[in-house]
């Protein structure tokens, strides 16, 4: 074998094994639904390269329970193609007999048998062909087909490729629309420099040992080496608990530092996440949402209600506020704020988001003097209207899209529209860490302030942050006045434009103006 071949399939093992710890360490957290994880499972040939079966009643896969998950891994040592709608039903594309698509069907025939709830994904580190009608409507976050997909009549651009799929595996309309919604694509998943930090980041919120960046050896590489060519391919948390204490690759527990309690928020379940592992308790409303849009017109209201009133709830507060807690958000930036404002600086509790892709806590030191400033620029709209337009640019610039939508005829009147972005402009860097974060949502109460014609006027937020940076802001909630929040649409769902989420403060006086708390929700 050539020393360029032997190269791409070291590379290949390299990240299906990191692929596979990253899966396994959830054996090791305390209350996890994982109950077996296999590496090269035999019953899923075509599907085979990692295996995630869960415990009862399985895992929220948006809307239903998950009892397994299997993934093919296609890593790439190079960018010289692209996935596509096409490309999945052409055997010349992975040079075969049979074609991806095809191979996932047989999986499915072959599982299905013994299993009935279960997901088919595929992960690569390659990309869609920007130019396919299906990449511009994935739902980028977990990889399940679009809504439209399955209802876009046969003449439409995913109508076509429905049916050019159905025909290439000679199934009737019922057989592959089930079939069809197992699937998940998870493609550009993550470089591999940021794969292994995110991975590494995981085996240590789990307890386990990583090894130094200046050391070429890695315990966890060489491991997958011997398990792929010896054995054992199949753990569950007694077997895998003792092969990491034979390695040598748990953590002694230190005994004198308290556990931070561990809460999570979820409205939408993302690429290969159980959070349901992760956390001591959770609130997941991902039930009242079509992938992030909702699904009928209570939906924000019914998830803020149950965001509340798992967030309120007085047994529960009453264990936030006896332990220092940490909270994931993987939820809309509208709920991260909510629970920052549940979970104020008045509230009692002690809480900190922990922010992704390293798993960092940002517990933020309130006396800090690292320097964070807005800038801000204010436009001038209409003199006679109170409430005013916030475009809270920290990812990337709103303003564009936030002109278009106040453009529209669903959108609110504004009297001005203040554009705030970190110094140094909006980018995917721009928050240096949870100091800076936590000032910045301090300094965002005053400009609130200041920008208002009056107390009673409202302040519309449209935002592209992260959800940490939400919390923080939501903690200030005594200083924040009147909010009326807005969710864009990242992902090109729907119409690639803002929706009104609900506002703030929720009482029972804003029912009908907002729609966003039914009428047995605690207010």
């Amino acid at each position: 074998m050539a020393l360029n071949q032997v190269g791409a399939r070291t590379e290949g093992d390299v990240y299906q094994g990191l692929f596979f710890w990253r899966q396994a360490a959830d054996l090791l957290r305390p209350g996890s639904m994982v109950d077996r994880v296999v590496l090269e499972h035999d019953e899923a040939d075509g599907v085979d390269d990692v295996a995630v079966f869960y415990r009862d009643p399985g895992v929220n896969a948006g809307g239903w329970m998950a009892s397994a998950d299997y993934f093919q891994l296609k890593y790439h040592v190079d960018n010289r193609d692209c996935y596509s709608s096409a490309a999945l039903i052409d055997p010349a594309f992975i040079n075969a007999k049979s074609s991806l698509l095809q191979r996932f069907y047989t999986a499915y025939t072959n599982l299905v048998k013994e299993h009935a709830r279960f997901r088919l994904h595929l992960a690569s580190n390659w990309r869609w062909q920007q130019d396919d009608k299906l990449a511009r409507l994935l739902r980028e976050f977990d990889g399940e087909l679009p809504r439209k997909f399955f209802e876009d009549g046969p003449r439409g651009d995913l109508g076509k490729i429905r049916e050019q799929w159905q025909a290439h595996l000679a199934l009737d309309s019922d057989d592959f629309v089930t079939f069809a919604r197992t699937l998940r694509f998870q493609l550009d998943h993550f470089g591999r420099r940021d794969f292994k930090a995110y991975v590494y980041a995981t085996l240590e919120a789990a307890g386990l040992r990583t090894p130094s960046a200046d050391l070429a050896a890695c315990p966890y590489e060489s491991l997958i080496q011997q398990f792929l060519m010896n054995g054992p391919n199949s753990f569950d948390e007694k077997t895998f608990r003792e092969l990491c204490e034979r390695e040598g690759l748990l953590v002694e527990a230190e005994s004198s530092s308290p556990r931070s309690l561990a809460i999570g928020v979820r409205s939408f379940v993302r690429f290969a996440e159980r959070l349901e592992s992760e956390v001591d308790d959770l609130v997941c409303v991902s039930a009242n949402f079509e992938g992030r849009h909702p699904s009928t017109d209570v939906s924000w209201g019914r998830s803020a209600s149950q965001v509340l009133a798992f967030l309120g709830d007085a047994d529960r507060r009453a264990r936030l506020r006896a332990a220092e807690t940490v909270i994931a958000l993987e939820c809309h930036g509208s709920l991260a704020l909510l629970a920052g404002w549940e979970l104020s600086r008045n509230s009692g509790v002690s809480a900190a988001p922990i922010q992704k892709p390293n798993l960092g806590v940002w517990r933020p030191d309130e006396g800090s003097a690292v320097s964070a400033t807005w800038v801000a620029e204010t436009i001038e709209r209409d003199d006679d209207v109170d409430d005013m337009a916030i475009c809270l640019s920290v990812t990337h610039n709103v303003h564009a899209d936030v002109e278009e939508y106040l453009s529209s005829a669903d959108a609110p009147s504004v009297g001005r529209v203040v554009l705030l972005s970190p110094v140094g402009g909006p980018s995917p860097q721009s928050i240096h860490g949870a100091d800076h974060a936590y000032q910045l949502a301090v300094q965002l109460s005053g400009l609130l302030a200041n920008a208002r014609p009056n107390r009673r006027a409202r302040a519309h937020v449209f935002f592209a942050c992260p959800n940490a940076l939400m919390f923080f802001i939501g903690q200030q909630r005594e200083a924040l006045g009147r909010l009326a929040l807005y969710e864009f649409d990242f992902g090109l769902e729907r119409d690639g434009s803002y929706q009104h989420s609900f506002s703030l403060p929720i009482s029972a006086n804003s029912v009908d103006e907002t729609h966003e708390v039914p009428d047995d929700s605690p207010v």
